[in-house]
């Protein structure tokens, strides 16, 4: 039976596990995720590996950077698999957008309708 207390339990390689299906999802490094949490690539890797497992202050920066919350990083099973990476890209894209004034959202909004009608558009040569 692993001890929880050794590096390697069966619970640090699970969370790891998660972790790195995240990050793959949204298509980022382990350098790339590390500048987002403000967290060195070296232990985020190690973090993936279930070499460590990474304090409560870890996690919540690491679910903060993958846009999820600790509860996803923590649950049992897969259901993190179940969120798309396009829902995943969206939460990044709407926690990009928190705590921003009306008038930026509205901006972002429009601009993004522009940028959606231009890629609907067939190129017309």
């Amino acid at each position: 039976m692993p001890n929880p207390e050794m590096p390697g339990s069966r619970d640090e390689e699970q969370i790891g596990k998660r972790i790195k299906a995240m990050r793959l999802r949204l298509g980022l490094t382990q350098e790339q995720l590390g500048e987002r949490a403000d967290l060195h690539y070296s232990y985020v890797g190690q973090v993936e590996r279930g070499d460590k497992l990474p304090s409560l202050k870890s996690l919540k920066k690491l679910a903060r950077a993958l846009n999820t919350n600790v509860e996803v990083l923590l649950e049992e099973g897969e259901d993190y698999l179940s969120t798309s990476s396009a829902e995943l890209l969206i939460r990044e894209l709407s926690s990009m957008l928190e705590g921003r004034p009306l008038e930026d959202i509205r901006l972002v909004l429009e601009m993004t309708r522009l940028l959606l009608a231009r890629l609907d558009t067939p190129d017309q040569e």
